[in-house]
């Protein structure tokens, strides 16, 4: 069994956009380095930055995530993004789910917030 851990977050405005590159970039170096990661996807669509990775286990995921530039860039979603979700679970095949998979697991089981509309 391996971990699946998927997130996303809709911009409160196309003004963030900056900021968010150059954090993805860095999180990105990040994880390249993370013990226990096996995959990483990610994707942009309608305003939306999605990530999907693959874990060894659970463990694994949130060493990764309290640590580093995910974690100084965690406070930050509530000013930046108007919504955000996140999903997990596990499953046998060490390949990632299609986008579509992800997307109806985090309708269904994801722990979604919202922060908003306003920019600032």
């Amino acid at each position: 069994m391996v971990f699946v851990s998927s997130t996303y977050m809709r911009l409160k405005s196309p003004l963030y956009i900056p900021l968010l590159i150059f954090y993805v970039i860095q999180a990105m170096l990040q994880v390249e380095r993370a013990s226990g990661k096996l995959n990483t996807r990610y994707r942009w669509i309608d305003g939306e930055f999605w990530t999907l990775s693959l874990w060894r286990d659970e463990a694994s995921m949130k060493a990764y995530r309290n640590q580093g530039v995910h974690r100084q860039v965690m406070p930050k979603l509530v000013k930046w993004s108007s919504e955000a979700g996140l999903v997990n679970w596990y499953q046998e095949s060490t390949q990632l789910p299609d986008w579509q998979i992800v997307e109806k697991r985090m309708r269904e089981t994801g722990r979604m917030q919202k922060f908003g509309h306003v920019a600032g």
